[in-house]
């Protein structure tokens, strides 16, 4: 029986082997499908990397010349599909590497002086990161836009308010608008203060013990614009503390574009009937002819789910880890790219969506003609007139109870019937019980009274107008 032939070892680290991997393990450890994405940040890194090496005269002009020119000629062919990539080169780094050296010859072998793949791929992780963060936060912000614009439009629109999914309060479209505005807010800031957190550059910390040679790190830090440097390299080359900030920010908003989501597949259905989604953003039924269903955002909805599972995923990834890099930790980035694809994808609908969608005012204010809605507002009216609190909400409880045996709304008793449970009650209730009436008196910061609503929502647009582009 003859021998298998023996593989050759990697040649960019198979010094000290002398045979390569089998190969099941080459592509078990293979991280090419996922890494190579971030092409353009190890191009980008090495380049400045490179500018470092020259300005340290670790390599010559002539060198610094060709490897910038060879990087250039790589970062094209990618571009343009036409690289070659080679599984059995484990990585995105080593690819290019390779790829530099058949190009420019000996002088790709000093472009790796002074680095590790272990503060290489931190580095790219990051500056993609960055720029990830950066696209994310512009479609929040596009997204803030829509819904700032439709509350614009119906600041002043009556429609009900819920808690347990039941009738609470008379408010304005507009209002529960610029809730879901205020929530992609939150993850707008989050995300910055995690891009804050990110901008530390680990590149010069090698492998784990930092470098020998004398690389000027602010000035590379400067370059690549990270606004400093790690402080530790055994820290800066195993942190993945910025990955799971990130993931947990995606969670966040993924959650959020889920609840708002949520709503509208419920105010779309026959049902509710509040709103219509547009038909690009819907499909039909195999079976039955009259569907019309809110696919896109129940995908929408149910793709929230990945960002959950991703954070989680991360975790578990590093929890068990010891200082410093270990091989596990390639599997970083598929998290990351997840959560990246489904938060862009997902604000691109969403803000389209949002711009489209049809308002039906009548069944809005119809609603607020049932389930007892100013029952709270009765018992304010109370209050005004010096009952205690707890009082006012028995004596409403009652009348609410003799309104719903007599299968009318607390506004249309009569005022001699209202008076029997409380001669504290005059003419002047009824702009308490009317829902048109009742929402203009939640007139301070926060509340639903078409006038905050309008100011508030005024006050949204020219913040988001002035927002600088990061």
């Amino acid at each position: 029986m003859k021998n298998k032939k023996k593989k050759a070892p990697n040649p960019m680290w198979g010094g000290r082997f002398d045979f390569g991997s089998n190969n099941v393990a080459k592509k078990y450890t293979s991280s090419l499908d996922k890494d190579k994405r971030l092409y353009k940040q190890d191009i980008k890194s090495s380049l400045a990397h490179a500018l470092a090496l020259r300005e340290a005269n670790l390599i010559d002009r002539k060198e610094y010349s060709k490897i910038i020119k060879g990087l250039d000629k790589i970062l094209k062919e990618i571009e343009n599909n036409k690289f070659h990539w080679e599984e059995e080169l484990e990585d995105i780094h080593m690819n290019i590497e390779f790829a530099l050296e058949k190009k420019i010859g000996r002088a790709a072998q000093k472009l790796h002086t002074g680095r590790s793949r272990n503060d290489q791929v931190v580095t790219d992780l990051k500056l993609y990161l960055i720029e990830s963060i950066n696209e994310i936060n512009s479609l929040i912000t596009k997204t803030q836009k829509s819904l700032v614009n439709k509350a614009l439009k119906f600041h002043n629109q009556l429609m009900p308010g819920f808690t347990h999914l039941q009738l609470a309060q008379p408010i304005t479209f507009g209002h529960h608008l610029l809730a879901w505005h205020e929530m992609l807010e939150r993850d707008y800031g989050r995300l910055i203060d995690s891009k804050n957190r990110i901008s530390t550059l680990p590149l010069g910390s090698g492998a784990l013990s930092g470098i020998r040679y004398n690389l000027n790190r602010n000035k590379l830090a400067k370059r690549l614009r990270f606004k400093e440097v790690t402080k530790n390299s055994i820290d800066a080359v195993s942190d993945r503390d910025f990955a799971i900030e990130f993931l947990s920010c995606a969670c966040m908003l993924g959650l959020h574009l889920s609840r708002m989501s949520e709503e509208i597949i419920i105010w779309s259905s026959t049902q509710f009937g509040y709103i219509e989604i547009p038909e690009e953003f819907c499909t039909g039924s195999s079976i039955m002819p009259q569907k019309k269903n809110p696919d896109v955002v129940e995908l929408l909805r149910g793709g929230s789910s990945k960002t959950i599972a991703n954070l989680i995923g991360i975790v578990s990834l590093l929890k068990n880890q010891p200082l410093a890099y270990n091989r596990d930790m390639q599997e970083d980035k598929g998290f990351v790219f997840e959560s990246i694809d489904y938060c862009v994808s997902s604000l691109e609908i969403f803000s389209s969506l949002v711009e489209g969608l049809k308002i039906n005012r009548k069944r809005m204010e119809e609603d607020c003609n049932l389930g007892q809605i100013t029952a709270t507002e009765l018992a304010d009216y109370l209050v005004l007139k010096g009952v205690p609190f707890r009082q006012a909400h028995s004596v409403v409880g009652k009348i609410v109870m003799y309104a719903d045996k007599t299968k009318l709304q607390i506004f249309d008793l009569s005022l001699e019937e209202l008076r029997k449970f409380s001669k504290k009650i005059e003419k002047d209730v009824f702009s308490f019980l009317l829902p048109s009436e009742s929402i203009k008196s939640r007139n301070l910061v926060g509340g639903t009274a078409p006038k905050q609503v309008l100011k508030q929502a005024t006050k949204a647009m020219k913040m988001l107008k002035n927002r600088k582009k990061s």
